[in-house]
């Protein structure tokens, strides 16, 4: 029994140095290879205009009809082209390219045809583009990102997206954020989850006025410690716009 166990010891050890690291850990990447995520709304579509214009569920305004609105990309939304060049230079070095959003997946193949067609190559829902709705808590009632999931399943290195959201999702993911301004535009249109709302009245959830927003901007650092981009140099009076 002894030897018995001392054979299997060392086939178990010969075994285990034949096998490379790739090998034995099928989720490894290519060395020096970077898998980066991008949000939708507001980080490579300018799309205030296609949820202005979508239909209403209720009264409540978070409410939209989801499925109209990711048919309507390619008529009301726009790519923002700082980003765009950005994903261009990233798959130009060999970097693997993802997205997620928040939407819910209805139509969600619409989407996927649409920046395909703007950024010029494949995007395929489930593949390189997730839909990932928030879900609300039983206990408190509030609703919570669940993009963190894909980021962790997809093993994303960084992750580029406008919201608080998408900074949170990133933190719990253990990945680098990157926050993408925000068009003035849509700030104006619904500024919730950016910084709080730096529109609101100062509270508790919206600690952060215009002035600081516009500090945190010229600093080039959000408010969770992220990176923000592109970064400006700007009067703290001025408001940033990606589409003038």
């Amino acid at each position: 029994m002894k030897y018995l166990q001392m054979f299997t010891f060392w086939l178990v050890l010969f075994l285990s140095a034949c096998h490379s690291p790739d090998q034995l850990n099928s989720s490894s990447h290519e060395s020096g290879k970077l898998r980066v995520g991008f949000d939708v709304d507001d980080t490579i579509l300018f799309s205030r205009d296609n949820f202005l214009k979508a239909p209403h569920m209720s009264t409540d305004p978070d409410h939209v009809d989801y499925g109209w609105i990711n048919l309507h990309d390619s008529l009301n939304s726009t790519i923002i082209q700082p980003v765009a060049d950005l994903i261009g230079f990233l798959r130009s070095q060999g970097h693997d390219i993802y997205f997620i959003t928040a939407r819910p997946a209805a139509n969600g193949d619409a989407v996927a045809r649409h920046l395909s067609r703007s950024l010029g190559f494949p995007i395929v829902k489930d593949v390189n583009l997730f839909f990932s709705p928030k879900e609300k808590d039983p206990v408190t009632g509030h609703k919570f990102t669940t993009k963190h999931k894909v980021i962790s399943k997809l093993g994303l290195h960084i992750f580029y997206g406008d919201a608080d959201n998408d900074m949170v999702a990133a933190s719990v993911a253990g990945v680098r954020g990157v926050r993408v301004v925000r068009d003035a535009r849509s700030v104006e249109a619904y500024s919730s989850n950016y910084f709080g709302d730096t529109r609101s009245e100062p509270k508790s959830a919206a600690p952060y006025s215009e002035t600081l927003y516009q500090q945190f901007l010229a600093k080039g650092v959000g408010p969770y410690g992220e990176t923000i981009y592109p970064i400006y140099s700007f009067p703290l009076d001025t408001v940033i716009s990606l589409n003038p």
